[in-house]
């Protein structure tokens, strides 16, 4: 399904871990805590073989954000919103086109001002080589205090998300496809010192259940150029295909297909003229196209 502007949020948003008790970090809890976990956004799209979930990836170094600042950033961003919010209803009508352009106005500096505040935080680690920045972040563990550090880290993927939000309410993002938006969000995020955001494609089915003989194609939100899982045009077949004259085989090369600014009907054309049999349950090879967004 094609579809030209950027929709709603239709999910509902991870929740915040409630303040834990302070417990004592032991080298090996130390080097757990360093592998910091992603916060899902929300699913952008799913059917029977595949979903799209739309990710931050947790960044590898990181000082965190902490409560102040996090309730400072959150109470600004939410103001931005609302403004956007009123500012794109008084634009629409011609006597209150003018306070609508001035709230805009207001707005796109709050939210400037936000992403200024954000940059100057992470400032001081992008600022540092690496042996310094690794430094800081240890120093962050220095007191054994490892819920803390979870809970900044956590904050700071909190804030990530809360400018995804707001970017995606301004006319410039929301007139916008899907993936250019996306893209603008990320220049912003990029710009701040915070971690970028990525849609993640997932397979749902397994080699025993209906509709294993289908290869799932992702393409762009047009549906006119095959992306694959991964933005590089491979396409994936994780399963055996077990062939009536030549035997269980992998399919494709290591179980892929090239299919890099292909058509997905060309796409599927190339799977298909490459598994001409069918296999022991009498299936052909199949395809199905998956828009991501």
């Amino acid at each position: 399904m094609v579809c030209y502007y950027f929709r709603p949020i239709i999910a509902t948003y991870a929740a915040f871990l409630a303040v834990c008790t302070p417990q004592l970090a032991t080298s090996q809890q130390y080097e757990a805590s360093r592998t910091h976990r992603g916060l899902d956004i929300e699913v952008t799209n799913s059917d029977e073989y595949a979903t799209s979930v739309l990710t931050i990836q947790a960044p590898e170094l990181s000082l965190g954000i902490g409560p102040d600042d996090h309730a400072k950033i959150t109470a600004v961003l939410a103001e931005t919103r609302e403004l956007v919010e009123t500012a794109n209803i008084l634009v629409g009508d011609p006597r209150t086109l003018k306070a609508g352009q001035d709230m805009m106005e207001k707005a796109s500096a709050m939210f400037s001002n936000a992403k200024d505040h954000i940059r100057h935080i992470n400032d001081i680690l992008r600022e540092q080589d690496e042996a310094e920045q690794r430094a800081l972040i240890r120093n962050k563990y220095s007191d054994h205090d490892v819920h803390k550090a979870q809970e900044d880290n956590e904050r700071s993927l909190d804030v990530t998300r809360n400018m995804y939000e707001t970017r995606i309410t301004f006319p410039e993002c929301v007139e916008r496809l899907y993936d250019d938006c996306l893209d603008l969000v990320n220049e912003d995020l990029a710009s701040i010192g915070l971690t970028t955001i990525e849609v993640v494609t997932h397979e749902k089915r397994n080699g025993n259940q209906d509709g294993y003989f289908k290869v799932v194609i992702v393409t762009n939100e047009l549906d006119d150029r095959v992306v694959g899982r991964d933005g590089d045009g491979i396409v994936q077949y994780p399963f055996l295909w077990k062939d009536t004259e030549l035997g269980s085989r992998v399919l494709g090369v290591d179980g892929k297909w090239n299919c890099l600014n292909m058509t997905p009907e060309a796409c599927c054309n190339t799977i298909k003229a490459s598994v001409p049999n069918p296999d022991t349950e009498g299936n052909i090879i199949a395809c199905h196209i998956f828009v991501p967004f």
